[in-house]
């Protein structure tokens, strides 16, 4: 079992040993008991009455294993059971059976909160808070806690308004303030907890708990540490700010002393680098609100030798923030030695701090430009890449002063590789291209590779042109000419389009165009802050929790952490009962179920669907050749009568639709095993939205209602992203079409079909289709060879096979795979072999990226794919062979 094997064929020889005497023995069994309730609940529920009998055993220890692992299965049945012994368990005399049930009220509310709130278990935990045992405490408050995230208590959505019993009284704060001294170590974390969500009444009362939390700062624990700084944290954001104006500066920086050193000692100590990054992510969180706290403390912050690299990034994040002129020359010196390390993302992100401190500090903005061209002149790649990312943003900020160190940077274009590196450089070639003087010559290099460019370059490209022309249209205008034809010939939207503009503004207002293109650009700003503010008053109201490491917060990494699901288990007994009004919502979390079986039954009266978003309108027809307006080469083909306003010439006319194609739709589901329904479907791309359109008929020989449908997870992620909308009651006989759109990007498992349960009053009837893989594929998108390439170096995990060939040919390939949306990109000869390289997106962003190895002579071919979704491979690999043959 601690091994991961499936032993639960054992289970009825190991739970006839649950009526043991041997302690060791029983723990054992309510340990195995425990762990198949996980993937069996069913079976834990028929051990109830051996649970309830020892929770009235004599020993205390078997009383707090039988209430622990009672709570521990979560089935909402089992919470029937529960409620009496529990209730006995809180009122026990013995602590640990005490501590043991607080912590399952907790649970128990996850099951069933209904029957907390009613059954008076709030009111006892409440009680609890001031027992004599501190552990007691802690349990109680940690419970209560869970309790108020889950039901929304203290304005975390989802509130419940008429549950006042999570929260804490002014008499239990002080209960709390004292137990601290005698609690556990994890035991104050849960109290400190607890204390961040209580909101004082009072200045008093507030500056008495923050009095009473700045001696947990000095503990040994870094988690109490972190948990009393949340908590001084909340009381400057709150109380401190609301001081009388003559004290309010003195009471923060006073209280920020006191944060400081633990905060310190935290990054600089013995810690384990774990727990550093932790110390040093909530730290960056801290002093984007307090950007004093630790302003005199930077050198704390220099990497040393030995740190991990993601160590290395935290504190240069944090240098970044804290650098002022007071220590800038100490920073650049540290930056400097950065930027000669081997890591090459750490690298990178020492060359971004220079080009960050000098647009943070104005006065030291030349030297930091010093420092930047002694590492271009390393000509290290990357280094010199990185460096003109950062002058581009620097000339942004300070434009038309430091232009003398263009020339510099333009020694270095034949070694540019990256995107970025080359947009920037672009931009600048543009931006001074009336000091360059063969400005146009170093364009004319990046408009030879324009096709090979990437987006951003050409986007790049076509701007600077612009500008270039603007400045001296006499010797440069059969240049921009051919970067508007390049742009206007573009299959990407936004290239065209933006070169039909500048076209057009350049035709019709030279002038305009000037005042648009060439107009005085707002100044850009280096803010310390990484977050903005209200995500940053979320973040800091999690501080010492997964949240303030991520950076994120809970909702985006837990949607579900406010609605705890709770598995639901259909009895014999209860097959007929009513089920509408439950609260249960589907877990994404829970495992994928085994091949062939649905796991729906518990999820069909919540289901939580949304409507998908309407299918984007049809492209526009082609636009035909605008080369006219600046004396190019007449079009091949012009619009016979262009209409007043001028635009035909750019966008001409949509072709009429043509007539949908009629539907063949497929049985999927016989009326003999559907309780009378009847389904017939046909998956289709309309506008790239994929949707089931689907032919319902009731065949049954009485009225149909309820109905609800979902889908099993799949190897395509495929979802349901609308509700089954029929006509209810659905009368014998009644036909009724319908389409649902399928969102992608949902839950995945290894099933190649769509598994398919639909619901109506007369049962659960469980069928399958097929998504034809080309229903995926956005027949739209195109991968540039530069983003082909860039993918394919990121992507080690590929899938290879070997095929047999129709036409083994390139012409042959790209003649059977375009149609399906998957265009050619390049070739590359490699005697005797032809490799061919076809690439695709999916309707979800994912690429799909394909090599074909074809062998002059031979039918036999070699098919490698691969793709940030390897789930695909498989379904791609047999819609290639199944095209290809």
């Amino acid at each position: 079992m601690t091994v991961g094997r499936d032993v639960s064929s054992l289970f009825s020889d190991v739970t006839r040993l649950i009526s043991t005497v041997a302690i060791d023995i029983k723990k054992l069994v309510y340990l195995y008991v425990m762990n198949t309730a996980k993937s069996q609940p069913e079976k834990a529920v028929l051990l109830a009455g051996s649970f309830v009998r020892d929770s009235q055993h004599d020993s205390p220890l078997i009383r707090g294993l039988a209430i622990r692992t009672m709570s521990a299965i979560n089935v909402e049945k089992m919470a029937d059971y529960l409620a009496d012994p529990l209730k006995k368990a809180l009122r026990d005399s013995d602590p640990y059976v005490r501590k043991t049930a607080a912590t399952a009220v907790a649970k128990m509310y996850s099951i069933n909160l209904a029957k907390v709130e009613e059954g008076g278990f709030l009111e006892i935990l409440q009680d609890l808070m001031s027992d004599s045992n501190p552990t007691v405490v802690s349990n109680a408050v940690a419970a209560l806690c869970e309790i108020r995230e889950v039901s929304g208590v203290n304005g975390v959505p989802g509130a419940n308004p008429n549950n006042d019993l999570a929260e804490f009284k002014p008499q239990t704060v002080h209960t709390l303030l004292n137990a601290l001294n005698e609690a556990s170590e994890w035991g104050q974390v849960y109290i400190l907890e607890g204390l961040s969500g209580y909101h004082a009444k009072t200045q008093e009362e507030a500056d008495l708990i923050a009095e009473r939390i700045i001696p947990r700062l000095q503990h040994g624990n870094a988690a109490v540490v972190l948990a009393g700084v949340k908590l001084l944290v909340q009381y400057l954001e709150t109380w401190a700010k609301r001081a009388p104006i003559e004290t309010r500066a003195e009471t923060i920086r006073k209280f920020c002393s006191k944060m400081a050193p633990p905060l310190v000692s935290l990054v600089s100590g013995g810690q384990e680098f774990e727990i550093r990054f932790v110390a040093l992510r909530n730290i960056t969180l801290i002093i984007q609100r307090f950007p004093d706290l630790l302003s005199n403390q930077i050198k704390i912050f220099f990497v040393k030798y030995n740190d991990p690299i993601y160590i290395k990034l935290e504190k240069l994040d944090i240098m970044m923030a804290l650098v002022d002129p007071t220590t800038v020359d100490v920073c650049l010196s540290e930056f400097l030695e950065y930027a000669s390390e081997v890591d090459v993302e750490f690298v990178r992100k020492s060359v971004r701090a220079i080009g960050r401190t000098a647009i943070k500090i104005d006065s030291a903005t030349q030297k930091c430009i010093d420092v930047l061209l002694q590492l271009i002149k390393t000509k290290i790649n990357y280094v010199v890449q990185e460096g003109i990312i950062v002058i581009k943003d620097i000339f942004r900020k300070f434009p038309n002063q430091y232009e003398s160190i263009i020339g510099a940077l333009c020694e270095n274009l034949d070694t540019l590789d990256e995107p970025d590196a080359k947009a920037s450089m672009v931009w600048i070639i543009g931006e001074y291209a009336e000091r360059i003087e063969n400005a146009d010559e170093l364009l004319d290099m990046f408009i030879e590779t324009f096709e090979e460019e990437t987006m951003p370059v050409k986007l790049a490209i076509l701007t600077a042109m612009v500008k270039l022309f603007l400045k001296r249209p006499h010797d440069t205008q059969e240049l921009l000419q051919t970067v508007l034809k390049l742009a206007s010939d573009s299959d990407v939207p936004d290239l065209r389009d933006r070169g039909f503009v500048y076209w057009r503004l350049l035709s019709c207002d030279p002038d305009a165009a000037k005042d648009v293109v060439l107009c005085e650009k707002a100044s850009i700003d280096e803010s310390s802050s990484k977050h903005d503010h209200e995500l940053l008053n979320e973040l800091l109201m999690h501080i010492a929790s997964l949240a303030s490491v991520y950076h994120k917060p809970p909702s985006s990494f837990l949607p579900d952490y406010l609605h705890m699901p709770v598995k639901k288990v259909v009895y014999m007994e209860d097959m007929d009962e009513d089920e509408e009004g439950e609260d249960a919502e589907p877990d994404p979390g829970d495992s994928a179920a085994p091949q062939g079986e649905l796991d729906l039954l518990g999820d069909f009266d919540d289901l939580d669907i949304h409507k998908s978003a309407p299918a984007a309108a049809a492209p526009a027809a082609a636009a035909s050749d605008p080369m006219d307006l600046l004396g190019g080469p007449t079009a091949a083909a012009t619009p016979a009568q262009p209409s007043g306003d001028g635009f035909d010439d750019f966008f001409g006319t949509p072709a009429p639709a043509a007539a949908p194609a009629a539907v063949q739709r497929n049985t999927i589901l016989t009326a003999d095993k559907g309780f009378g329904l009847q389904v017939d479907s046909a998956i289709i791309n309309e506008g790239g939205i994929i949707k089931m359109d689907m032919l319902v008929s009731n065949n049954a020989q009485a009225p149909l209602m309820n109905f609800a449908m979902q889908i099993n997870k799949n190897v395509y992620g495929a979802a349901l992203g609308a509700k089954l909308e029929l006509p209810e009651p659905m009368m014998p006989g009644v036909r009724h079409a319908v389409k649902l759109p399928l969102s992608l990007g949902g839950p995945v498992a290894n099933i190649l079909d769509l598994q398919i349960a639909l619901k109506s009053n007369a049962g659960v009837a469980y069928f399958t289709d097929q998504l034809p893989f080309d229903r995926i594929i956005n027949k739209a998108a195109t991968v540039e060879k530069q983003e082909f390439l860039n993918i394919w170096r990121t992507i080690s995990q590929e899938s290879s096979t070997a095929i047999t060939l129709s036409s083994p040919t390139e012409a042959g390939v790209r003649a059977k795979l375009e149609p399906h949306g998957i265009k050619f990109v390049a070739n590359r000869p490699q005697p005797p072999a032809l490799h061919v390289y076809s690439a695709a997106k999916t309707i979800n962003g994912h690429s799909l990226l394909i090599e074909i190895v074809l062998n002059p002579g031979s039918p036999q071919g070699n098919v490698c794919v691969r793709s940030e979704a390897p789930q695909l491979y498989q379904p791609l690999q047999a819609f290639l062979q199944q095209t290809l043959q």
